[in-house]
């Protein structure tokens, strides 16, 4: 019950409080919530396959079954590196200074490759 307020005033909340009907809460009494394992749905490497009809190299770049180009996903790397061709000046200039490396090298040789 709050406090304070006119005398007076607590009878008269509590008296519209027994007048007003109390709506039941959605749900009603719920108990806890399940507890659900997260591992319960993984399948052991001595399991049998669930899917035998799919090979074990689908996916992957090699080997029957779908490769990466199934996903519909773009090559982010060929992306990222057609970007990059816009820095191939300041890429030439770091690969030509004194002591740079075979990597920098390399990357303006693979970002000239894709020019």
């Amino acid at each position: 019950m709050p406090s304070g307020g006119q005398y007076g005033d607590r009878q008269q909340l509590e008296q519209l409080q027994q007048a007003a009907p109390v709506s039941a809460s959605p749900g009603g009494d719920v108990g806890a919530p399940e507890v659900v394992d997260p591992t319960a749905s993984l399948v052991g490497f001595d399991a049998p396959t669930q899917q035998p009809d799919v090979p074990v190299t689908a996916g992957a770049t090699l080997g029957d079954g779908p490769g990466p180009e199934a996903l519909g996903l773009p090559n982010q790397p060929d992306e990222d590196m057609r970007r990059l061709i816009a820095y191939l000046p300041v890429f030439e200039h770091m690969a030509n200074q004194p002591g740079s490396s075979k990597a920098a090298r390399n990357l303006v040789r693979q970002l000239k490759g894709m020019a």
